[in-house]
């Protein structure tokens, strides 16, 4: 589903929210302008960003921390609040009386106090009455202009974005040069002569990825050595052991493992028992990580 919200307008309502992104959960013309639609979509998950666009350009809606349900009740919420865009600017409207902030109704989309509700009684509509728990002035909030040609619901979730780097590194050649030989030159404290570096991740993290870049790196040109691409599932089936090389010199004193991606699905993915196996050494490379028989 593509955001009518522009990446600015996104940028700005999660500035109010914190280090946040937001996730298309409901849409009017491809769900459907009912309250059933809406709540099958949106019920139990929150917090969530609710927006209209009406064919006079307006762009307004309302930000709730309570998930939504159809209780046909008010719902407490002292960080509710509902906004209208001029341009790019946000002009924000703080609920007024937390106890009544959001209402839960079957029949209507989100339904914020008696003040601003959208998809109103199962039609494509605003209802709109300024004072009730919340103050703005109708014409400013959507131009009296109460059909809707779009209702987006937004679930707001964590980033893990930063907003900005950590810390600041200066790539020059002599730095990576640095890199290579403080890697290079790694002497392991046990009698072992290469370590062994475990690579887990979810599924598209990246995991074959990072092993053919920092193998490259070594190398000196580009090296495809372990399976990429793009998939919902793992690409990586088996447990993999990759030794790197300095050119054409001696192995590295690390050497990276790579395995399947873990995943959300119930046996699915990399199981907790094959991590396990794989700690205390008792996978060869290339076993088929996915034909490992998980004890019940």
């Amino acid at each position: 589903m593509n955001f009518m919200l522009t990446r600015n307008q996104q940028k700005t309502i999660c500035s109010q929210l914190g280090n946040v992104k937001l996730q298309l959960r409901y849409k009017g013309s491809i769900h459907g302008f009912t309250g059933a639609a809406f709540h099958q979509r949106c019920d139990y998950i929150c917090p969530t960003v609710s927006v209209g666009y009406n064919a006079s350009g307006y762009v307004f809606g309302g930000y709730t921390k309570q998930p939504f349900c159809q209780s046909g009740q008010f719902v407490h919420d002292d960080q509710a609040f509902l906004f209208t865009f001029n341009g790019e600017k946000l002009n924000k409207y703080p609920v007024t009386d937390p106890r009544y902030a959001v209402n839960m109704m079957e029949d209507s989309g989100p339904y914020f106090g008696e003040a601003l509700v959208l998809v109103n009684e199962n039609e494509a509509v605003v209802h709109s009455d300024p004072g009730n728990y919340y103050n703005f002035n109708a014409a400013d909030m959507h131009g009296n202009d109460l059909k809707l040609t779009e209702c987006e619901v937004y679930q707001v979730e964590e980033s893990t974005i930063l907003e900005k780097p950590w810390r600041t590194i200066v790539w020059e050649s002599e730095k990576k040069k640095k890199l290579k030989r403080r890697i290079w030159s790694y002497i392991p404290l046990s009698s072992v002569s290469q370590v062994k570096v475990l690579l887990i991740g979810a599924v598209g993290a990246g995991k074959s990825s990072f092993f053919n870049s920092v193998n490259s790196v070594f190398r000196g040109h580009v090296i495809n050595q372990a399976i990429t691409g793009s998939s919902t599932t793992s690409l990586t089936t088996q447990f993999r052991t990759y030794s790197l090389k300095e050119g054409r010199g001696d192995h590295l004193p690390i050497i990276l493992c790579d395995t399947m991606g873990l995943e959300e699905s119930p046996g699915a993915g990399l199981h907790i028992n094959d991590i396990r196996s794989i700690f205390k050494g008792h996978l060869r490379d290339g076993y088929q990580v996915h034909l490992f028989i998980h004890p019940t």
